[in-house]
């Protein structure tokens, strides 16, 4: 029996030393965990910080390398070039603004002449050439220029010809519808269709219709209308001019030169739009 009531004693004492050590132990396992979210709070924290240190850091170096990379080109733009120092480079010179030709702004080219003989023959070797847009200009007719040319009869007759035909027809129609059909009337003892006496009315149509036809089909073919191209004022004067015009289709600038050179003219111009 005391040996029963000894080990209830013990087995009592030892239920309070655990009941009493129970609540140490979970208050240091609680501060164990606040320590433990402390330390990571701090790491954390640290972490961020060193990355925000990386970010300033990089963002400084590529501000920098813009600022070195801007500076370098400067310099390289405010340092002369060797070719702009040496030229265009292996001895080609830029061309002055009197070499330079723009054949899209250019009229054509003409070759200027003493004398109407030599007129005459550099446009006879001009009709041999493949060139077909010329002319020559001389202050007075030259007898035989039209063969050196190598120009063919003037259509304008043909002009004339069909308004004399109309004229002719426009005076019978007229007279005869208004003597036969319209109106007959009997004059003199005469029959309703006296052709003869509309022979003067019939003349008189011809010419009017031919005449004034040609003249105004003459002035329009001739450029009247039309504001004139003036290579040169002295043409009128004492100047002998063959003109080789930039609309033809084999036009060069330097192939009509060399060949207007061929035909020794006293001077050749380029003449222009503005000139």
């Amino acid at each position: 029996m005391a040996k029963d009531k000894e080990t209830k004693e013990t087995l009592e004492e030892t239920s309070e030393e655990t009941a009493a050590e129970a609540p140490a132990a979970e208050a240091k396992a609680d501060e164990s965990t606040t320590v433990n979210d402390a330390d990571d709070k701090k790491e954390e924290d640290v972490a961020e910080e060193s990355a925000s240190s990386d970010e300033a850091s990089a963002s400084d170096e590529s501000e920098a390398a813009v600022e070195a990379s801007g500076a370098d080109e400067g310099d390289e733009a405010d340092e002369p070039s060797d070719e702009s120092l040496n030229g265009a480079g292996d001895g080609d010179v830029p061309p002055s603004a009197g070499d330079v030709t723009d054949e899209e702004g250019m009229k054509g080219i003409a070759a200027y002449f003493d004398l109407p003989d030599d007129l005459m023959l550099a446009a006879a070797h001009t009709r041999d050439s493949k060139y077909d847009a010329f002319e020559a200009y001389s202050p007075f007719p030259i007898h035989g220029m039209d063969d050196a040319m190598g120009l063919g009869r003037s259509w304008i007759p043909w002009v004339t010809f069909g308004a004399g035909s109309a004229g002719f027809l426009t005076a019978n129609a007229l007279q005869f519808f208004m003597m036969t059909l319209d109106w007959p009337m009997i004059v003199g003892g005469k029959p309703y269709a006296p052709w003869p006496s509309f022979v003067p009315i019939m003349f008189e149509l011809t010419v009017l219709f031919a005449g004034v036809t040609t003249a105004l089909v003459m002035l329009i073919a001739a450029g009247c209308f039309r504001k004139p191209f003036i290579i040169d004022p002295e043409i009128s004067k004492d100047r002998f001019v063959l003109w080789i015009s930039a609309d033809d289709d084999a036009f060069d600038a330097d192939e009509v030169r060399g060949f207007l050179e061929t035909l020794n003219p006293v001077e050749i111009r380029t003449i222009t739009k503005g000139a």
